[in-house]
């Protein structure tokens, strides 16, 4: 299973920072690696005072904290 994880941070406080996976589990890596732009446009769309600091799409790892 692959999922695609962004990393999000607050505008206003930048080392407030967490994991979001918005997409549900079962996308292929080639979708995760075209779709991750437009998920992550969708997902800042209704979350205004955040900001994408990073993505990435892991195949068959457990979730983990954010560094």
């Amino acid at each position: 299973m692959v999922h695609i994880v962004f990393t999000f941070c607050m505008l206003a406080w930048q080392t407030h920072c967490q994991e979001a996976r918005p997409v549900p589990e079962g996308m292929s890596m080639a979708a995760c690696m075209v779709q991750a732009q437009q998920i992550a446009q969708g997902w800042l769309a209704d979350h205004p005072k955040w900001m994408l600091t990073g993505w990435r799409c892991e195949n068959n790892i457990p979730r983990q904290r954010p560094v």
